[in-house]
């Protein structure tokens, strides 16, 4: 899963590859080609800009290979540049592509990741938005000591833990990432939770919703917040 500026990014360098192999077949004109890498090559700074992953491992080594064919396409010899092709399309943009969902999963809490994996492999975008919101509910209840036989769940389990009026509620971290929150702001968090439950897992829970790629990542990406504003809790497998 990747934020859309970094899935637009990566789908632009596939397309500009793409493109470049196709004129590089076609014998264009080496000021051609010389441009048409240099979009590549922008494009793969910009990747490295946005995600800090550096020029290190599939991103040094492809834009070594870009290097060598438009040297070598340059000079006119197709059979020295035709491995760079055929590493750049079988290890180099394969190995950008896999460094690149890496660095998007470490953005999400692992557990999360975990327990919508399956479902997002799977394209199942709905399901994946559901099962954010169950691992959401069993961290609640783990944090909370709720037992999960008692029956709370949804808005109503937010409410039981995160109510700021309630002697009972879960007690947000003083040291959180948004610092020490004030009444209101505890208010606003309790809400943000009420809110994510009521609008985003009843309507998954009780309807069929075709969610798209981006919307189901926008969705989970709202979960993740909340587990971010919760207190630090063990990491445990996820059935």
């Amino acid at each position: 899963m990747l934020s859309l500026a970094v899935h637009r990014q990566l789908l632009s360098l596939t397309k500009q590859i793409s493109a470049l192999f196709e004129r590089v077949s076609a014998e264009a004109p080496t000021d051609e080609i010389t441009l048409r890498v240099a979009d590549v090559r922008e494009t793969l700074d910009d990747l490295q800009t946005i995600t800090g992953i550096g020029p290190t491992g599939p991103f040094n080594t492809l834009a070594r290979h870009l290097h060598w064919l438009l040297r070598r396409h340059g000079e006119g010899k197709p059979d020295l540049y035709a491995p760079d092709i055929s590493d750049i399309q079988e290890r180099d943009l394969p190995g950008v592509v896999a460094s690149v969902e890496a660095w998007g999963r470490q953005l999400l809490d692992p557990g999360l990741v975990a327990a919508i994996a399956a479902s997002w492999e799977a394209q199942h975008y709905g399901s994946a938005v559901r099962d954010a919101f169950i691992y959401l509910e069993d961290v609640l209840r783990e944090l909370g000591g709720v037992d999960p036989d008692s029956g709370l769940s949804g808005d109503q389990l937010v409410t039981r833990l995160l109510e700021p009026s309630r002697d009972t509620s879960l007690t947000l971290p003083e040291h959180g990432f948004l610092g020490h929150l004030t009444r209101g702001e505890l208010q606003g968090a309790y809400h943000y939770f009420k809110g994510a439950f009521l609008l985003f897992r009843n309507a998954t829970a009780h309807r069929p919703i075709p969610y798209t790629a981006a919307e189901a990542e926008d969705v989970v990406h709202v979960v993740n917040v909340c587990l971010r504003m919760l207190p630090p809790r063990r990491q445990r497998p996820v059935s």
